[in-house]
């Protein structure tokens, strides 16, 4: 488990970076400022196309060997980063990067939602927001002292090497030990669970539910960190330095209120523990909607107390609901189905928002809330008359 944790760990340091380094980034190569975007894209969509391959390739190699040659993928393109020349070589590290992070999240959310309780994911995703948190700020040291943003990259890419060291040494020590084909197959049996793969597995209702559940999740989570603050300084009139306070809060919300879930969650249901989570969701947001700057900071609160074991559980729900043979390939489509809310959502959140108004964000954000408890509850009814 302390592997694991490790492992998210590593997963979370390279994906808040770019941002903080960018200005100095792009100020050494001579990039203009949109330059990001395209490199935020091809990252999404290399991770998005991982997550959905990685189904098989998990099957094929084992979730120890993924992570570790995976995690090896991600540590390389951070160093092959700190030494790029121009723009077409941060490109080029980008796509192991993308590879590597989809391939990562898949395997070890469903490593986690077969071997241990509700407890321990909700903790795993808590030490994603350790490497989230960790990862703007060793670069923020690095760049603030000389503008060194080729030096955090460097110190980041290190310790990623360090933890996929420690990944090689757990799989030495069979650690990531999974029962044998012939011992799976007999499970299967006894349990009467149908191996089915691709279009046979989207197609079922609830299959194809459960993945659009994940883009819509992510729409609510992502909405509020990319353009809640827009809304809130160009339409409310709030300071930045205030807002960016906000923002923040929102995530640390998020990291604290997965390890109280951790707490409870082996104590009641994962569906009661998703509807409680919905239910803050829900009221956070609606707050969000009313024009009352009292109310600011308790909705983000609230909203990001909501959001903590809504991920994690529908991830640990998977083998429950879908069978455990099925369960590999169907994350993988869940984890990948959610990296493209980045390209397919929220630039149309951002195009309404501003065609129409600003005010479309929170109402937007408030309507995928309800959205999300509708098929969240949808697929449990079905699966509970089965």
């Amino acid at each position: 488990m302390v592997v694991i944790y490790l492992t998210f760990i590593a997963l979370g340091l390279p994906d808040t970076i770019l941002g903080v380094a960018w200005p100095s980034m792009r100020s050494s190569l001579f990039l203009p400022l949109e330059a990001a975007g395209i490199i935020t894209m091809l990252t999404t969509i290399c991770t998005a196309f991982s997550s959905f391959a990685s189904g098989l390739l998990l099957h094929k190699l084992g979730t120890g060997k993924v992570v570790f040659i995976s995690t090896l993928l991600s540590a390389s393109a951070l160093f092959g980063y700190s030494l790029s020349p121009s723009f077409w070589w941060l490109l080029l590290c980008t796509l192991p990067l993308g590879v590597g992070a989809g391939a990562i999240d898949t395997g070890i959310n469903n490593f986690v939602a077969l071997k241990y309780s509700p407890r321990h994911m909700n903790w795993l995703h808590s030490f994603w927001g350790i490497g989230a948190f960790l990862g703007p700020s060793i670069i923020t040291l690095y760049v603030a002292d000389s503008g060194n943003w080729r030096g955090g990259y460097q110190v980041i890419a290190a310790i990623v090497f360090v933890i996929a060291a420690i990944i090689g040494i757990s799989i030495s020590l069979s650690l990531w030990r999974s029962k044998s084909i012939k011992e799976e197959n007999t499970a299967l049996q006894n349990k009467a669970v149908q191996k089915k793969s691709g279009l046979n597995l989207i197609r079922q209702q609830d299959v194809f539910l459960s993945i659009i559940a994940f883009p819509i999740y992510i729409a609510v989570e992502m909405g509020v960190g990319v353009w809640l603050a827009s809304y809130l300084i160009e339409g409310r009139g709030l300071d930045k330095l205030n807002v960016g306070l906000i923002i923040s809060l929102f995530y640390i919300s998020i990291m604290i209120g997965r390890l109280i879930a951790g707490i409870f969650a082996n104590n009641i249901s994962i569906q009661k523990l998703m509807n409680m989570g919905l239910c803050l969701m829900f009221i956070g947001s609606w707050m969000l909607i009313i024009q009352q700057n009292s109310l600011l900071v308790p909705s983000i609160i609230l909203l990001g107390i909501g959001c903590a074991p809504i991920f994690p559980s529908m991830i640990h729900n998977t083998p429950k609901l879908f069978g455990e043979i099925n369960s590999q390939e169907i994350t993988g489509y869940q984890v990948g189905g959610s990296y493209l809310s980045g390209v397919l959502i929220l630039p149309v959140m951002g195009l309404l928002s501003s065609k129409v108004s600003l005010e479309v964000i929170p109402i937007t954000i408030c309507l995928f809330v309800v959205l999300l408890a509708f098929i969240v509850n949808l697929i449990n009814r079905h699966r509970s008359q089965k």
